[in-house]
């Protein structure tokens, strides 16, 4: 019974290199002249190992030479260069590739990204696990029940959670660690009106709040109360964030 590892040593085969090279074994063993392929792929890049062993006196010789193919992902051709397999990206590609491999480009919070997805991720997992971007929260396990998730998207308060990320290609998108940074009067008058307690859903309010003062720089209370309709606290805080809109209007110029 033959081990993992005696099969890769017999094999020639480096693992955990970025390539094979050429190498010689000498092994202290007869027997008859054999040829061994072992294959690697790798994303873009195809590598063959061929390994030849031959009867040299008492000794065995083994020679490793190695080929590379650089694989198109679209249609799967196979080139000798990588200087290559870009002219052909560039000739036969150029405009389906960002949509074949689920690129997608953002601006988030005023910063430009360029993202490779899947097709099942949603914005907010996108926001959370490629960016780092923790205000997005889930109170309802991804239900879209609690707007604790709400970002702005092209200047729309969004449910992050039921967003497919593959849909956002292009859009501008705000979280409240942008609007923090912008130093908008939401989060001064958040506290002093104590619209906070736990801060779960906090985030999720005042992206609503910030859109719905985007578009009216002027909101009645009964604005404000439908455009919180889909945001829900866990602490009841509901009666201090209409003053606290109120006020942030009344300093951004609202009458």
């Amino acid at each position: 019974e033959i081990s993992r590892r005696e099969f890769l040593k017999d094999a020639g085969l480096v693992v955990g290199g970025a390539a094979i090279g050429s190498a010689v074994i000498l092994t202290a063993c007869s027997g008859e002249e054999t040829t061994k392929t072992v294959t690697q792929t790798q994303t873009a890049t195809q590598t063959k190992t061929v390994t030849t062993t031959q009867q040299v006196g008492t000794a065995t010789v083994t020679e490793t030479q190695t080929v590379s193919k650089f694989v198109c992902p679209i249609d799967g051709m196979e080139f000798d260069s990588l200087a290559e397999l870009q002219a052909h990206f560039e000739a036969t590609h150029a405009g389906e590739v960002p949509t074949a491999l689920n690129v997608i480009s953002l601006t988030v919070n005023g910063q430009a990204y360029v993202f490779q997805v899947e097709p099942e991720d949603t914005l907010r997992n996108v926001l959370r696990l490629k960016i780092g971007l923790t205000s997005p929260k889930d109170m309802c396990l991804e239900y879209g029940a609690c707007g604790s998730c709400t970002v702005i998207v092209d200047g729309r308060p969004i449910l992050s959670c039921m967003l497919l990320a593959i849909e956002c290609g292009g859009s501008v998108i705000e979280t409240a660690e942008g609007i923090a940074a912008a130093k908008h009067p939401l989060f001064e008058t958040y506290d002093k009106t104590q619209a906070v307690q736990c801060g779960y859903c906090t985030p999720g309010f005042v992206c609503t709040a910030k859109a719905l003062l985007d578009r009216n720089p002027n909101p009645t209370e009964e604005d404000i109360r439908e455009a919180l309709g889909g945001n829900i606290c866990r602490c009841g805080t509901y009666p201090a964030h209409i003053p606290a809109i109120l006020t942030a209007a009344e300093m951004l110029g609202g009458a």
